[in-house]
This record gives structure tokens, C-alpha cells and sequence, in this order.
């Protein structure tokens, strides 16, 4: 194949490919209300759109998006960038370019602000980031339930919990009483975040505070509306829903605001507290992503793992991930 690759930013004039190249690779219905809500509209925006297109003969070829974030651990906040939607089109896969956006981003970001690159990847994807120096660091797996199985399952006491709808405002305010205790890493919730992450344009939202004895929490849901079934996900929560009676009496809750709803899912580590409590529910394992961890600026390395203030980032026990985190 004649010619040069060319790596750059996202301009307003590769939208049209960029959105068909999704609906061929990735989405059945990607569209401009989706991509100004997750690339433009984010609060924590670096002031441009952090696309990386591979350009060919003056056409847009492949493009590796980089979410911009933050993790919180108690006081400390730093900025990170999620690899998400990327593809390559199909007559130039093989010829390295996914490897080429990431040494781009790595390069045009140190010293913008973004300390790491995160990245929930599909196996392919994955391996492509271990060869320009990402650490793997753990599965998730997406898990989920019919509602005809989960109404075979029953967990005692699940009537003894408290589950009452809140406003955004106080489910952040449950989550701040939740982050100046807990020591786990895990994504920053500002208001001004928690407002952007549930406008999602095709799911519609719920809050939760949750009260189980003397301890309290919050879970977020949201509904998914399609042209032949419904899906609620189970979006994000506090560490109370890790009890398997806790996420019963939630999804009870959840199950009589009115809408049908066909099938539930989350996302959890493999082998975690919740992802073994929802399968008591009759929650199965669908499909898997691998957690990959690129050191851009300032992060501590040694023998392949990332540190900060002595906690080591590549350990999955470090952190609370939820499937609201996963882009």
C-alpha cells in the first residue's frame, strides 16, 4: 500500500466517518447526540476533542478516543484520560495503527494535565496497548439477567431494606459521606460530572439512597429503551449493594416504577463482591473487557506496576470500579 499514515486530533470534519465507523465496528446507533454528550459536553473537557484520527491519502482511517477523567482517593484528585471507541477500517487493520494513535496520545498529552491512560479493552485491543508499554491489570466482566431467571431467585431479608428514591444532589452528597472514608481509588464525582454522566441521550435515570441496618449507601440505574425490549443497568453504587440482599431489594425497588423492563446488567471485576453477590441473583457472565494502565506523566513505575503516594495503581484491589465507569 503506497502513501504515508498521519496521526492528529479529532477536526469537526471527521465526524461523519467517525460516527459510521462506529455503527460498523461497535454501536447499532451512534449519531452526533452521543458523540457531543461524551467528547464535548464532559466537564472535565482538555479544551479540544482528545480523538486521535490516523489519516490516509487525506481520509480518516482509524480513531482511538480518550475520555478525559479523575481518580479520587481522599484528598488526592488526578486527572487521567479512558481509552474508548476506537476502530481501524478494515483495509487498513494490521498495519499497526491502533499502537500508532496511543504513542500519539502519549506524546501530545504529557504535560497537558492527564497522569495515565485507563482502558477497559476487548482482548485484540488489549494486547495492541501491551506492545507500546500498557500493564494488564484484570478482567471485568459484563454480567446479566432475564427477568424471567432473577424471578426465580430469593434472598432473605431483602424486605428489610430501606430503598428510597433521592435527587441527584443528595446521591452525591451519599457518595462524598462514601469518599472521605473509603481508601479505595476510584472515578471523581462532582456534581458537575454525576449531571453530565446521567444526561445520557438514550437512558434515563434513577437515584437511590439505601439504608440496610445502621449503614447507608446510594445506587444509580438507568433505563435503556429499545425497539423490542428494555434493559436497566445497574449503573453505580456504594459497596452496601455488594450484599446480596441489598442489590434484591434494589432491583425490587427498580422493578415497579411501571416500566417493563426484558434483562438487567452491570459490569464488575471478576471474582469481586458484587459481581458474586448478582450471580446468587441468576446473573450470568456475557463478555469480558481487560483493564490495561499506560503510565503519560508523573506516575511512579517499577517492574511494570504504577504507584502513587505509595499505593500501587495496578492493583485492582485498590480500586471501587463500577459500570458507570466504563465508556
Amino acid at each position: 500500500m503506497s502513501g504515508q499514515y498521519r496521526v492528529r486530533w479529532f477536526e469537526e470534519s471527521d465526524l461523519e466517518a467517525y460516527i459510521r465507523g462506529l455503527n460498523e465496528s461497535l454501536y447499532d446507533e451512534y449519531d452526533e447526540a452521543r458523540f457531543r454528550w461524551k467528547m464535548v459536553n464532559t466537564p472535565f473537557n482538555l479544551g479540544f476533542v482528545s480523538i486521535a484520527v490516523v489519516e490516509y491519502a487525506g481520509e480518516p482511517v482509524a480513531f482511538n478516543s480518550f475520555l478525559p477523567l479523575r481518580v479520587r482517593r481522599g484528598e488526592d484528585i488526578f486527572s487521567v484520560v479512558q481509552g474508548c471507541d476506537g476502530f481501524v477500517n478494515p483495509e487498513h487493520r494490521r498495519m499497526g495503527l491502533f499502537q500508532k494513535t496511543l504513542q500519539f496520545a502519549f506524546g501530545e498529552l504529557a504535560g497537558r494535565g492527564p497522569k495515565m491512560l485507563m482502558g477497559f479493552n476487548f482482548a485484540g485491543s488489549a494486547g495492541a496497548a501491551q506492545k507500546v508499554g500498557s500493564t494488564i491489570t484484570g478482567d471485568f466482566n459484563s454480567l446479566r439477567v432475564k427477568l424471567s431467571d432473577l424471578n426465580k431467585c430469593s434472598i432473605e431479608g431483602n424486605d428489610e431494606v430501606e430503598i428510597k428514591p433521592c435527587s441527584l444532589d443528595d446521591f452525591h452528597n451519599l457518595y462524598e459521606d462514601w469518599a472521605k472514608i473509603t481508601s479505595k481509588l476510584h472515578y471523581y464525582r462532582t456534581t458537575e460530572y454525576l449531571r453530565w454522566r446521567y444526561s445520557h441521550p438514550i437512558r434515563r435515570s434513577m437515584f437511590y439512597s439505601i439504608k440496610d441496618g445502621d449503614d447507608t449507601g446510594y445506587a444509580a440505574v438507568s433505563l435503556e429503551r429499545g425497539n423490542v425490549s428494555n434493559t436497566l443497568f445497574l449503573e453505580d453504587y456504594s459497596p452496601i449493594l455488594n450484599r446480596p440482599r441489598v442489590a434484591s431489594a434494589l432491583i425490587n425497588q427498580v422493578l415497579h416504577v411501571g416500566e417493563p423492563i426484558d434483562e438487567i446488567y452491570l459490569t464488575e471485576a471478576m471474582g469481586s463482591l458484587m459481581s458474586n453477590a448478582v450471580q446468587l441473583l441468576g446473573f450470568v457472565p456475557d463478555h469480558f473487557y481487560t483493564l490495561i494502565m499506560k503510565n503519560i506523566s508523573g506516575i511512579e513505575e517499577f517492574e511494570s506496576k504504577l504507584f502513587r503516594g505509595g499505593v500501587e495503581l495496578t492493583s485492582i484491589r485498590n480500586w471501587s470500579i463500577v459500570s458507570s465507569d466504563i465508556f
